[in-house]
């Protein structure tokens, strides 16, 4: 019996921390899902408000390829939930086998008392039972052993009854459980078919831009010209910044900020948040990486950008990641406002901004608004031009930001 009871134990304990174990589980897939879905609701947004027009095929285009992206993100998602859904059901079917067996036995061991206290159920038979004892002693030990019989049966009446409660709560959650996998199942084949929708849909606009190829190709090419335009204007700026403040410090000539001792605490304490600085803006996807890459659409046209293009709904608030001081507003023709904000020897830029609240020289704290995201005048998309620099040197800020 000993051993019997040990070996319900452990599988009761294994059964309860891999209940716990799921949960957490279940907590961090049910976030995930959330996080995704409202990804794609933003894009779904994005989509929305950027008019089907020969100038924005080609940021349609991207919309799409993203959403497929997070669309996929999701359809993954749901297919570990059915999994983890599988494995609870399973628990639940063993952990309900397991009490319906401890349910039958209870029953067999009360079946069995209740005939044994029936063969003497008159109370002449239990009258005689107690007066035929041999002497007073095992007269008393024959009624305290009635009176705990009685008691035996009353506990197992008790225990019949609250195993037969757990039963049915069992198969209430298990009957829940199932209810939810339906419902995963009938999510997880509508995303299926959105999805199948908007690689139609990416499709019939990948149709579209390779029917005038060379306009885009030539749209491309001429962004990447006014690029590299504002990214030597961007050098031109720091160089002068870096020269004007190692003149008044004293120490000209060279090509890297001259900090103070507050400077140097400030970069170094913006080195050390690496990997987990906070976002510029609280809602939108990066649509454009750091550094060179091959066009999506257009396989022999590389593309080189100095920071990375977040796409995001209209006026979008744009908050400073950092500690720092504004170091300059540049107004820039037909790419609305830069501000940049210096920390130390970093720099980090805000590109294609409106409605600044933030000046000159002013002082400001991580999370402060500095504007609203401006509207791409081509394209009638929202997108954020965010770069990093220290020094003169361009970083990727993807390696500076949280992971999303």
């Amino acid at each position: 019996m000993k051993i019997s009871l040990r070996i319900w134990g452990f599988l009761w304990i294994l059964l309860f921390w891999t209940h716990a174990g799921a949960q957490n589980n279940k907590a961090a897939l049910e976030q995930k899902r959330r996080e995704i879905t409202r990804q794609i609701h933003q894009i779904n947004r994005l989509l929305r408000d950027t008019r089907a027009t020969e100038k924005n095929t080609l940021a349609r285009y991207r919309l799409l390829e993203q959403k497929i992206a997070y669309q996929q993100k999701l359809i993954d998602n749901l297919r570990r939930e059915l999994r983890q859904i599988d494995n609870r059901i399973r628990l639940k079917e063993d952990s309900l086998s397991m009490l319906n067996d401890e349910y039958r036995q209870l029953r067999e061991a009360y079946a069995r008392a209740v005939r044994n206290i029936y063969k003497m159920s008159s109370k002449e038979k239990i009258l005689f039972y107690v007066l035929s004892a041999d002497n007073f002693q095992q007269a008393y030990r024959r009624i305290r052993y009635l009176r705990e019989y009685a008691d035996f049966l009353k506990r197992q009446a008790r225990d019949i009854e609250q195993k037969k409660a757990e039963i049915e709560a069992v198969k209430q959650r298990l009957t829940a459980q199932k209810h939810r996998k339906q419902n995963t199942l009938t999510r997880l084949n509508d995303e299926k078919r959105q999805l199948e929708r908007d690689r139609r849909a990416q499709q019939q606009t990948l149709a579209q831009l390779r029917k005038k190829k060379s306009y885009y190709i030539a749209q491309i090419r001429k962004k990447q010209r006014e690029a590299r335009r504002i990214d030597r204007e961007i050098r031109k700026i720091i160089e002068r910044e870096i020269a004007r403040r190692n003149k008044a410090s004293g120490k000209k000539g060279r090509k890297e900020f001259s900090l103070t001792p507050e400077g140097r605490a400030l970069a170094r304490s913006f080195a050390a948040n690496k990997g987990r600085l906070p976002w510029p803006v609280k809602h939108g996807y990066v649509s454009r990486k750091f550094g060179v890459q091959w066009h999506p659409v257009f396989k022999n046209v590389k593309i080189t950008s100095s920071g990375i293009h977040i796409t995001t709904p209209p006026e979008e608030k744009v908050y400073s990641i950092f500690d720092g001081e504004v170091m300059m507003i540049q107004v820039i023709p037909g790419a609305n406002t830069s501000v940049y904000v210096r920390h130390g020897n970093y720099i980090t830029i805000y590109g294609n901004l409106e409605n600044i609240k933030v000046r000159n020289g002013q002082k400001v704290k991580k999370g402060q608004l500095l504007g609203t995201v401006g509207k791409d005048p081509s394209t009638g998309t929202y997108i954020l031009k965010f770069k990093i620099f220290k020094n003169l040197q361009k970083l990727n800020p993807l390696q500076w930001l949280a992971r999303k």
